[in-house]
């Protein structure tokens, strides 16, 4: 029995005309971290959406433990391949926050946000063979420096800015913050050869936190 369940939102047909590559997508990304890992049970919603912010055609978003949420920008041309592979993507994305919301949570720090925004991404990695996606290397090695030490500074702090940290509002580059997070797990797993984000899932965010300390 499938252990992740699909609610479309489609009762006006908003996602007829796509609807098989979803369903299909959502079946492949299910078997896919189903041969690395136990099953999850999941809720899966998709919606068509409009006006995704930088332009991006497929997003997605968990919030909470065992819901994921897909939203598809069908405005944008786009062919079926494509929309496979950006649902494909955003569901491991996804699908390891969902893992870690069965752990320590996502977090409500800047380091936990950090931590966890960067193992999703290094397990997209380890699931997919593609380019690395304009959030993990948004920000320069120089600027990335110069925000290393207040993002130490801030490692746990609860009421940090996660808009400015993770969207640019404010003085902040656009998506330093996925950047940053993406370089503490590869320095981390640089460091630990034998781990990879799917084991790692469920650890704490401090113990990343020498990873912006200086080398």
């Amino acid at each position: 029995m499938p252990s992740w369940i699909l609610h479309l939102v489609n009762a006006r047909g908003q996602l007829a005309s796509c609807a098989d590559v979803i369903l299909s997508a959502c079946a492949e990304a299910e078997a896919r971290v189903g041969a690395v890992t136990a099953p999850l049970a999941l809720d899966i919603v998709i919606r068509a959406t409009e006006a995704m912010p930088e332009a991006l055609f497929v997003s997605g978003h968990c919030y909470e433990p065992a819901v994921i949420g897909i939203g598809i920008d069908l405005t944008q041309p786009h062919t079926e391949e494509r929309l496979r592979h950006e649902l494909l993507k955003s569901l491991f994305h996804e699908f390891h926050h969902a893992l870690r919301w069965d752990g320590p949570g996502y977090g409500d720090t800047l380091g936990e946000a950090l931590v966890s925004e960067g193992l999703a991404q290094r397990f997209l990695h380890e699931m997919m063979n593609c380019p690395p996606e304009p959030s993990e290397v948004a920000v320069p090695d120089d600027v990335c420096e110069a925000w290393r030490g207040e993002a130490l500074a801030g490692f746990d702090d609860a009421a940090y800015d996660h808009a400015a940290w993770f969207f640019g509002t404010g003085d902040m580059p656009n998506w330093l913050g996925y950047t940053l997070g993406r370089r503490i797990v590869d320095r981390y797993l640089q460091s630990h050869p034998q781990a990879t984000a799917l084991s790692l899932a469920h650890m704490e965010a401090v113990v990343f936190r020498a990873m912006l300390e200086e080398e």
